[in-house]
Protein backbone atom coordinates (compact mmCIF):
# COMPACT_ATOMS: atom_id res chain seq x y z
CA UNK A 1 0.00 0.00 0.00
CA UNK A 2 2.79 2.48 0.96
CA UNK A 3 5.20 1.93 -2.18
CA UNK A 4 2.18 1.40 -5.17
CA UNK A 5 2.64 5.22 -5.88
CA UNK A 6 6.21 4.29 -7.19
CA UNK A 7 5.85 0.95 -8.54
CA UNK A 8 7.38 0.45 -12.32
CA UNK A 9 5.01 -2.72 -12.42
CA UNK A 10 2.12 -4.04 -10.35
CA UNK A 11 3.03 -7.39 -11.77
CA UNK A 12 4.58 -8.63 -8.49
CA UNK A 13 1.52 -7.28 -6.53
CA UNK A 14 -1.06 -8.85 -9.02
CA UNK A 15 0.62 -12.77 -8.76
CA UNK A 16 0.47 -12.06 -4.90
CA UNK A 17 -3.12 -11.50 -4.81
CA UNK A 18 -3.75 -14.62 -7.54
CA UNK A 19 -1.84 -16.33 -4.58
CA UNK A 20 -3.86 -15.39 -2.44
CA UNK A 21 -6.77 -16.62 -4.45
CA UNK A 22 -5.33 -19.87 -5.48
CA UNK A 23 -5.11 -20.58 -1.65
CA UNK A 24 -8.72 -19.86 -1.44
CA UNK A 25 -8.58 -16.55 0.59
CA UNK A 26 -10.22 -14.29 -1.71
CA UNK A 27 -11.46 -12.19 1.70
CA UNK A 28 -8.22 -10.87 1.30
CA UNK A 29 -8.19 -10.27 -1.92
CA UNK A 30 -10.98 -8.18 -1.38
CA UNK A 31 -9.29 -6.48 1.74
CA UNK A 32 -6.36 -5.60 -0.44
CA UNK A 33 -8.74 -4.09 -2.84
CA UNK A 34 -10.87 -2.11 -0.05
CA UNK A 35 -7.87 -0.73 1.36
CA UNK A 36 -6.43 0.46 -2.03
CA UNK A 37 -10.13 2.34 -2.67
CA UNK A 38 -9.55 3.70 1.10
CA UNK A 39 -6.04 5.20 0.26
CA UNK A 40 -6.12 6.25 -2.87
CA UNK A 41 -9.66 7.24 -4.11
CA UNK A 42 -10.18 10.37 -6.17
CA UNK A 43 -6.18 10.22 -7.66
CA UNK A 44 -7.18 8.15 -10.47
CA UNK A 45 -5.44 10.71 -13.13
CA UNK A 46 -2.11 10.65 -11.85
CA UNK A 47 -1.69 6.89 -10.15
CA UNK A 48 -2.16 4.48 -12.91
CA UNK A 49 -0.94 2.26 -10.32
CA UNK A 50 -4.18 2.14 -8.60
CA UNK A 51 -6.49 2.35 -11.64
CA UNK A 52 -5.06 -1.00 -12.89
CA UNK A 53 -5.02 -2.73 -9.54
CA UNK A 54 -8.27 -1.70 -8.88
CA UNK A 55 -9.74 -2.79 -11.97
CA UNK A 56 -7.73 -5.76 -11.87
CA UNK A 57 -8.78 -6.98 -8.26
CA UNK A 58 -12.52 -6.40 -8.77
CA UNK A 59 -12.44 -8.41 -12.74
CA UNK A 60 -10.14 -10.96 -10.89
CA UNK A 61 -12.58 -12.00 -7.95
CA UNK A 62 -15.54 -11.84 -10.08
CA UNK A 63 -14.54 -14.18 -13.05
CA UNK A 64 -13.30 -16.37 -10.37
CA UNK A 65 -16.14 -19.14 -9.63
CA UNK A 66 -17.51 -19.79 -6.24
CA UNK A 67 -19.85 -18.17 -3.59
CA UNK A 68 -16.47 -16.89 -1.85
CA UNK A 69 -15.63 -15.08 -4.49
CA UNK A 70 -18.82 -14.04 -4.98
CA UNK A 71 -19.22 -12.10 -1.66
CA UNK A 72 -15.82 -10.66 -1.76
CA UNK A 73 -16.74 -9.29 -5.20
CA UNK A 74 -19.27 -7.86 -3.20
CA UNK A 75 -17.75 -6.43 -0.24
CA UNK A 76 -15.35 -4.55 -3.28
CA UNK A 77 -18.12 -3.34 -5.14
CA UNK A 78 -19.65 -1.73 -1.98
CA UNK A 79 -16.60 -0.20 -1.47
CA UNK A 80 -15.93 1.59 -4.61
CA UNK A 81 -19.57 2.70 -4.82
CA UNK A 82 -21.44 4.65 -7.78
CA UNK A 83 -23.12 2.98 -10.20
CA UNK A 84 -20.43 2.03 -12.85
CA UNK A 85 -18.31 -0.64 -10.58
CA UNK A 86 -21.43 -2.35 -9.31
CA UNK A 87 -22.65 -2.44 -12.93
CA UNK A 88 -19.26 -3.73 -13.98
CA UNK A 89 -19.41 -6.27 -11.07
CA UNK A 90 -23.01 -7.79 -11.60
CA UNK A 91 -21.89 -8.39 -15.32
CA UNK A 92 -18.74 -9.32 -14.73
CA UNK A 93 -20.58 -11.72 -11.97
CA UNK A 94 -23.61 -13.45 -14.17
CA UNK A 95 -21.16 -14.26 -17.11
CA UNK A 96 -18.59 -16.12 -15.12
CA UNK A 97 -20.71 -17.19 -12.18
CA UNK A 98 -23.33 -20.36 -11.69
CA UNK A 99 -27.04 -18.32 -10.79
CA UNK A 100 -26.87 -20.53 -7.80
CA UNK A 101 -23.90 -19.00 -6.59
CA UNK A 102 -25.09 -15.70 -6.73
CA UNK A 103 -28.00 -15.96 -4.73
CA UNK A 104 -25.42 -15.64 -1.29
CA UNK A 105 -25.27 -12.14 -2.20
CA UNK A 106 -29.24 -11.80 -1.97
CA UNK A 107 -28.94 -13.23 2.35
CA UNK A 108 -29.85 -11.78 4.76
CA UNK A 109 -26.14 -9.66 5.90
CA UNK A 110 -24.56 -10.26 3.14
CA UNK A 111 -21.84 -7.69 2.49
CA UNK A 112 -22.63 -5.74 -0.98
CA UNK A 113 -24.88 -2.74 -2.58
CA UNK A 114 -28.18 -2.88 -3.37
CA UNK A 115 -27.35 -1.42 -6.93
CA UNK A 116 -25.19 -3.99 -7.17
CA UNK A 117 -28.54 -6.83 -6.48
CA UNK A 118 -30.97 -4.60 -8.36
CA UNK A 119 -28.27 -4.98 -11.35
CA UNK A 120 -27.58 -8.46 -11.06
CA UNK A 121 -31.46 -9.12 -11.30
CA UNK A 122 -31.62 -7.53 -14.71
CA UNK A 123 -28.43 -8.94 -16.14
CA UNK A 124 -30.16 -12.77 -14.91
CA UNK A 125 -33.11 -11.68 -16.77
CA UNK A 126 -30.96 -10.26 -19.80
CA UNK A 127 -29.97 -14.07 -20.21
CA UNK A 128 -32.83 -15.97 -19.87
CA UNK A 129 -32.57 -16.63 -16.25
CA UNK A 130 -35.65 -17.65 -14.51
CA UNK A 131 -35.84 -16.11 -11.12
CA UNK A 132 -38.47 -18.45 -9.93
CA UNK A 133 -35.53 -20.96 -10.08
CA UNK A 134 -33.62 -18.73 -7.47
CA UNK A 135 -36.13 -18.23 -4.72
CA UNK A 136 -34.00 -15.46 -2.32
CA UNK A 137 -33.23 -13.50 -5.96
CA UNK A 138 -36.91 -13.22 -6.45
CA UNK A 139 -37.75 -12.30 -3.04
CA UNK A 140 -35.62 -9.74 -2.61
CA UNK A 141 -36.76 -8.01 -6.19
CA UNK A 142 -39.95 -8.13 -5.72
CA UNK A 143 -39.53 -6.80 -2.12
CA UNK A 144 -36.96 -4.13 -3.63
CA UNK A 145 -38.40 -2.49 -6.50
CA UNK A 146 -40.06 0.17 -5.42
CA UNK A 147 -36.61 1.58 -3.42
CA UNK A 148 -34.73 0.83 -7.06
CA UNK A 149 -36.76 2.96 -9.12
CA UNK A 150 -34.56 3.22 -12.20
CA UNK A 151 -35.42 -0.64 -12.38
CA UNK A 152 -39.12 -0.86 -10.87
CA UNK A 153 -40.22 0.06 -14.55
CA UNK A 154 -38.83 -3.01 -15.71
CA UNK A 155 -40.12 -6.80 -15.88
CA UNK A 156 -38.38 -9.29 -14.40
CA UNK A 157 -38.75 -11.52 -17.28
CA UNK A 158 -38.26 -10.48 -21.08
CA UNK A 159 -40.60 -8.80 -23.60
CA UNK A 160 -40.76 -11.28 -26.71
CA UNK A 161 -38.48 -9.75 -29.10
CA UNK A 162 -35.71 -9.60 -26.10
CA UNK A 163 -35.71 -12.96 -26.74
CA UNK A 164 -33.50 -12.87 -30.22
CA UNK A 165 -34.21 -14.76 -33.24
CA UNK A 166 -35.47 -16.45 -35.13
CA UNK A 167 -37.93 -13.52 -36.55
CA UNK A 168 -41.10 -14.70 -38.78
CA UNK A 169 -40.81 -14.64 -42.28
CA UNK A 170 -43.59 -11.55 -42.70
CA UNK A 171 -44.17 -8.89 -41.04
CA UNK A 172 -47.41 -8.11 -39.43
CA UNK A 173 -49.04 -6.28 -41.76
CA UNK A 174 -48.21 -8.38 -44.31
CA UNK A 175 -45.15 -7.19 -46.40
CA UNK A 176 -42.62 -9.39 -47.29
CA UNK A 177 -39.10 -8.63 -45.63
CA UNK A 178 -37.10 -8.91 -49.32
CA UNK A 179 -39.59 -6.77 -50.73
CA UNK A 180 -38.78 -3.54 -48.60
CA UNK A 181 -34.87 -3.51 -48.68
CA UNK A 182 -34.35 -1.50 -51.63
CA UNK A 183 -35.63 2.04 -51.31
CA UNK A 184 -33.60 4.34 -51.79
CA UNK A 185 -33.98 8.17 -52.61
CA UNK A 186 -30.97 10.19 -55.03
CA UNK A 187 -31.17 13.70 -54.97
CA UNK A 188 -31.04 14.24 -58.62
CA UNK A 189 -33.70 12.10 -59.13
CA UNK A 190 -37.51 12.90 -59.59
CA UNK A 191 -39.04 15.06 -57.07
CA UNK A 192 -41.13 12.95 -54.23
CA UNK A 193 -44.05 14.79 -53.34
CA UNK A 194 -44.40 14.77 -49.75
CA UNK A 195 -47.43 16.12 -46.75
CA UNK A 196 -46.61 19.15 -44.53
CA UNK A 197 -44.31 18.69 -41.81
CA UNK A 198 -43.47 20.06 -38.89
CA UNK A 199 -41.00 19.18 -36.33
CA UNK A 200 -42.22 18.28 -32.78
CA UNK A 201 -39.82 16.77 -30.91
CA UNK A 202 -40.07 18.12 -27.02
CA UNK A 203 -36.66 18.10 -24.78
CA UNK A 204 -38.33 14.79 -22.22
CA UNK A 205 -38.89 13.11 -25.67
CA UNK A 206 -35.56 13.93 -27.82
CA UNK A 207 -34.15 12.28 -23.93
CA UNK A 208 -35.94 9.40 -24.14
CA UNK A 209 -34.71 8.62 -27.85
CA UNK A 210 -31.25 8.68 -27.20
CA UNK A 211 -31.11 6.95 -23.73
CA UNK A 212 -29.58 3.82 -25.88
CA UNK A 213 -26.29 5.94 -27.46
CA UNK A 214 -26.34 9.19 -24.99
CA UNK A 215 -23.26 7.22 -23.75
CA UNK A 216 -21.45 7.38 -27.11
CA UNK A 217 -21.53 11.28 -26.87
CA UNK A 218 -21.05 11.85 -23.03
CA UNK A 219 -18.26 9.42 -22.43
CA UNK A 220 -17.09 9.19 -26.04
CA UNK A 221 -15.87 10.78 -29.27
CA UNK A 222 -19.65 10.57 -30.70
CA UNK A 223 -22.78 12.74 -31.45
CA UNK A 224 -26.19 11.59 -32.09
CA UNK A 225 -29.74 13.23 -33.47
CA UNK A 226 -32.59 12.62 -31.75
CA UNK A 227 -36.21 13.65 -33.27
CA UNK A 228 -39.54 13.63 -34.43
CA UNK A 229 -41.66 14.82 -36.46
CA UNK A 230 -45.26 15.07 -37.53
CA UNK A 231 -46.53 15.09 -41.10
CA UNK A 232 -50.25 16.15 -42.48
CA UNK A 233 -50.78 13.38 -44.34
CA UNK A 234 -49.66 9.58 -44.45
CA UNK A 235 -46.07 8.82 -45.06
CA UNK A 236 -45.64 5.47 -47.48
CA UNK A 237 -42.64 3.68 -47.59
CA UNK A 238 -41.96 5.29 -51.27
CA UNK A 239 -42.22 8.74 -49.97
CA UNK A 240 -39.90 7.95 -46.51
CA UNK A 241 -36.38 7.76 -48.17
CA UNK A 242 -37.17 11.04 -49.50
CA UNK A 243 -38.48 12.32 -46.72
CA UNK A 244 -35.17 11.21 -44.09
CA UNK A 245 -33.26 13.20 -46.82
CA UNK A 246 -35.15 16.57 -46.83
CA UNK A 247 -36.37 17.51 -43.24
CA UNK A 248 -33.72 19.01 -42.27
CA UNK A 249 -32.07 16.02 -40.65
CA UNK A 250 -28.55 16.53 -39.70
CA UNK A 251 -26.97 13.73 -40.10
CA UNK A 252 -28.78 13.62 -43.61
CA UNK A 253 -27.89 17.53 -44.30
CA UNK A 254 -26.07 17.19 -47.26
CA UNK A 255 -26.79 14.07 -48.57
CA UNK A 256 -26.80 13.11 -51.86
CA UNK A 257 -28.30 9.50 -51.37
CA UNK A 258 -30.99 7.73 -49.02
CA UNK A 259 -31.05 4.33 -48.56
CA UNK A 260 -33.54 2.21 -46.25
CA UNK A 261 -34.27 -1.02 -44.78
CA UNK A 262 -37.13 -2.58 -43.32
CA UNK A 263 -36.55 -4.19 -39.88
CA UNK A 264 -38.16 -5.79 -37.14
CA UNK A 265 -38.89 -4.80 -33.42
CA UNK A 266 -35.87 -7.80 -32.21
CA UNK A 267 -33.25 -6.39 -34.94
CA UNK A 268 -34.34 -2.74 -33.12
CA UNK A 269 -33.78 -4.20 -29.84
CA UNK A 270 -30.85 -5.90 -30.68
CA UNK A 271 -28.97 -2.18 -32.48
CA UNK A 272 -30.20 -0.49 -28.72
CA UNK A 273 -29.76 -2.62 -26.21
CA UNK A 274 -26.16 -3.20 -27.75
CA UNK A 275 -25.47 0.21 -28.65
CA UNK A 276 -25.99 1.01 -24.58
CA UNK A 277 -24.70 -2.11 -22.90
CA UNK A 278 -21.34 -2.45 -25.31
CA UNK A 279 -20.91 1.17 -25.62
CA UNK A 280 -19.12 2.99 -28.04
CA UNK A 281 -15.33 3.69 -29.16
CA UNK A 282 -13.96 3.80 -25.84
CA UNK A 283 -15.25 2.89 -22.30
CA UNK A 284 -18.75 3.79 -22.20
CA UNK A 285 -20.23 0.52 -21.81
CA UNK A 286 -23.57 0.24 -19.08
CA UNK A 287 -23.51 -3.49 -19.03
CA UNK A 288 -26.86 -5.67 -19.01
CA UNK A 289 -28.61 -3.97 -16.59
CA UNK A 290 -28.74 -0.22 -17.65
CA UNK A 291 -28.43 -1.74 -21.19
CA UNK A 292 -31.44 -3.00 -20.70
CA UNK A 293 -33.36 0.24 -19.21
CA UNK A 294 -31.53 2.84 -22.32
CA UNK A 295 -33.02 0.45 -24.33
CA UNK A 296 -36.74 0.48 -23.35
CA UNK A 297 -36.31 4.51 -22.94
CA UNK A 298 -35.61 4.81 -26.49
CA UNK A 299 -38.43 2.59 -27.57
CA UNK A 300 -40.78 4.39 -25.19
CA UNK A 301 -39.51 7.93 -26.84
CA UNK A 302 -39.20 6.05 -30.52
CA UNK A 303 -42.97 5.10 -30.28
CA UNK A 304 -44.35 8.11 -28.72
CA UNK A 305 -44.92 7.67 -25.13
CA UNK A 306 -43.75 8.99 -22.17
CA UNK A 307 -41.41 7.38 -19.36
CA UNK A 308 -43.02 5.15 -16.95
CA UNK A 309 -45.79 4.02 -19.63
CA UNK A 310 -46.18 0.57 -19.19
CA UNK A 311 -43.74 -1.69 -20.54
CA UNK A 312 -46.21 -4.36 -22.17
CA UNK A 313 -48.07 -1.03 -23.73
CA UNK A 314 -44.39 -0.23 -25.21
CA UNK A 315 -44.26 -3.27 -26.51
CA UNK A 316 -47.63 -3.36 -28.24
CA UNK A 317 -46.80 -0.06 -29.64
CA UNK A 318 -43.36 -1.49 -30.82
CA UNK A 319 -45.08 -4.30 -32.44
CA UNK A 320 -47.55 -1.61 -34.31
CA UNK A 321 -44.79 0.60 -35.45
CA UNK A 322 -42.97 0.41 -39.14
CA UNK A 323 -39.22 0.32 -38.55
CA UNK A 324 -36.81 1.13 -40.72
CA UNK A 325 -32.67 1.11 -40.49
CA UNK A 326 -31.10 3.90 -42.89
CA UNK A 327 -27.92 4.88 -44.55
CA UNK A 328 -26.68 7.84 -46.39
CA UNK A 329 -23.63 9.38 -47.96
CA UNK A 330 -23.95 12.36 -46.09
CA UNK A 331 -20.30 12.50 -43.98
CA UNK A 332 -22.06 12.39 -41.31
CA UNK A 333 -21.10 8.54 -39.63
CA UNK A 334 -17.94 8.03 -39.74
CA UNK A 335 -18.29 4.70 -41.08
CA UNK A 336 -17.09 2.22 -38.44
CA UNK A 337 -18.95 -0.20 -36.55
CA UNK A 338 -20.07 2.23 -34.26
CA UNK A 339 -23.10 3.94 -36.47
CA UNK A 340 -26.63 3.48 -36.02
CA UNK A 341 -29.55 4.86 -37.69
CA UNK A 342 -33.01 4.32 -36.60
CA UNK A 343 -36.18 5.35 -38.02
CA UNK A 344 -39.90 4.42 -36.71
CA UNK A 345 -43.40 5.04 -38.38
CA UNK A 346 -46.73 5.26 -36.37
CA UNK A 347 -49.30 3.16 -37.86
CA UNK A 348 -50.79 5.80 -39.13
CA UNK A 349 -48.10 7.23 -41.11
CA UNK A 350 -48.34 10.82 -39.72
CA UNK A 351 -45.26 10.14 -36.96
CA UNK A 352 -41.92 10.11 -38.02
CA UNK A 353 -39.04 9.47 -35.24
CA UNK A 354 -35.19 9.19 -35.66
CA UNK A 355 -32.27 8.21 -33.58
CA UNK A 356 -29.39 8.68 -35.51
CA UNK A 357 -25.40 8.14 -33.41
CA UNK A 358 -21.79 7.79 -34.48
CA UNK A 359 -18.52 7.27 -32.63
CA UNK A 360 -15.07 6.80 -33.54
CA UNK A 361 -11.58 6.34 -31.78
Amino acid sequence: MRDLPGLKSVTGVWRLAEQWLAAGDSERVAELGVRLVGEYRGREQELWQYVTMRDGLLRLLARTPGPGQVLATGRLAHALGGSHFPSLAASLLVSAQQPADLAVLFSDGADGPDELRACLVQELVVRGVDLAGLPQVANWAGASRQRHGRFAWLPLSRAEFELGYPVPARFPDGESRTRQEALSWHSGSAPVPLPGVRETTAAATGELIAAAARNWAEDSNGWLEARVFEFVEPLTAASLPAALGTIGLKCTAVAAQVSLSRCFPVEVWEVLFDAAAEGGAYESAEYGAYGRLAAWRSLAGLTGVEEGTLVAEVEALAAAYRWYSFGTDSGWFRRQCWDLAIAALSPNGCRLAVLAATDTY
